[in-house]
């Protein structure tokens, strides 16, 4: 019997999406994490915590206040109101992210608490399991710490994890989300499998062509990363550190919480490439057919110069050769620039015509 099965005793209740109603004991409620994390929380909870995408229970904040105001202690809720600071920032704008409406809203969650102390009738939160075991709280945060305050058990509906990463990678407003095609532009995979297929079906293919030398242990920025599969793939291949840098909001939010179930030393950040931004150095780059989107071409080659450490990948677009890209693939800039191949032209295309190169800093 496996330690999930253990754990989690099925009830005889479904969904009327089918997903199943599961128990979870009191005593295995610290084994939780929080999964709802994105731009305005992933900074929080590294600085709180070291990093996060492995945030127990006892360190969501929603469970610190329950304790603090269960211990009678002064400014209870002050962790937690750090944390709406954070979260709303990225959820709502300057009015309403106020000392005022948080305040407000901390009194709601422990009037929640006082009521469910007497009822004792807490409505199931969402979990699902990710691929080492461990279960995510997607839904049900502030449910689930006072039901860990209470010494309770609680009911979980269990979320299948594609059903979980298709909801996570679904940005329909955004044409390179999953506006087109009803699809994610790249396919989610972990471990050598596709978990979600996405239009771009060849990340895997394509970091396959990256030398192991340029990504064991070494600092890696993927500019345009989209849902972060190339850096996600980099670090299952031994890259020490990776950050994303995305222009989407949304997106880039999305592939934070993607981190929830993958437990990766990456990191995102959401910038428009048409504006110069500092990144730092980093031993490897990537940029992978994004230049031709970028409005502000100069800008993103000085990006680029300030974070190139040591070599660049560099993906052209279709039907191009590096003469379209003299501005930056230039003796002045690199000491050696070597075409390794051709990477797929599109999800519904046998062609392959995107030259990547990889270029040596000079």
């Amino acid at each position: 019997m496996s330690i999930l099965s253990q754990i989690l005793k099925p009830l005889q209740r479904w969904t009327s999406q089918a997903y199943p109603i599961v128990e979870i004991p009191a005593q295995d409620l610290p084994n939780l994490l929080f999964g709802q994390q994105h731009l305005g929380t992933q900074d929080y909870f590294k600085q709180k915590c070291g990093q996060y995408h492995t945030v127990p229970l006892a360190q969501f904040p929603h469970r610190q206040f329950m304790q603090a105001l269960a211990d009678d202690k002064p400014q209870p809720e002050q962790a937690y109101l750090d944390y709406l600071t954070a979260s709303w920032s990225y959820h709502y704008g300057p009015e309403k992210n106020t000392p005022e409406l948080r305040a407000a809203r901390a009194l709601r969650f422990a009037e929640q608490y006082l009521l469910l102390s007497k009822s004792r009738q807490i409505e199931p939160i969402r979990v699902c399991q990710r691929p080492d075991g461990r279960l995510v709280v997607v839904d049900g945060n502030h449910r689930v710490s006072i039901a860990h305050q209470l010494g309770m058990s609680v009911r979980a509906e269990m979320i299948p994890l594609q059903q979980h990463l298709r909801s996570v990678a679904t940005i329909p407003d955004e044409f390179y989300g999953s506006k087109r095609l009803d699809k994610p532009y790249q396919s989610i995979f972990h471990q050598g499998k596709e978990l979600l297929e996405g239009r771009r079906k060849d990340v895997a293919e394509r970091m396959k062509m990256i030398r192991p030398a340029d990504l064991q242990g070494k600092s890696v920025i993927d500019f345009g990363c989209n849902l972060g599969m190339s850096c996600y793939l980099a670090a299952e291949r031994g890259a020490r550190e990776v950050l994303g840098i995305e222009g989407s909001k949304n997106i880039a939010t999305a592939a934070i919480r993607l981190n929830a179930l993958f437990a990766a030393p990456c990191s995102f950040r959401q910038h428009d490439l048409g504006i110069e931004t500092t990144t730092g150095k980093f031993d490897t780059v990537f940029c992978f057919s994004i230049i031709n989107h970028v409005q502000d071409k100069e800008a993103f080659v000085r990006t680029i110069d300030q974070a190139l450490g040591g070599v660049m990948y560099f993906e052209g677009h279709a039907n191009t050769t590096q003469h379209n890209y003299d501005y930056l693939l230039n003796d002045q800039r690199f000491s050696q620039m070597e075409l390794l191949g051709y990477t797929q032209d599109g999800i519904h295309k046998t062609s392959a015509s995107r030259p990547l190169w990889r270029c040596v800093k000079r």
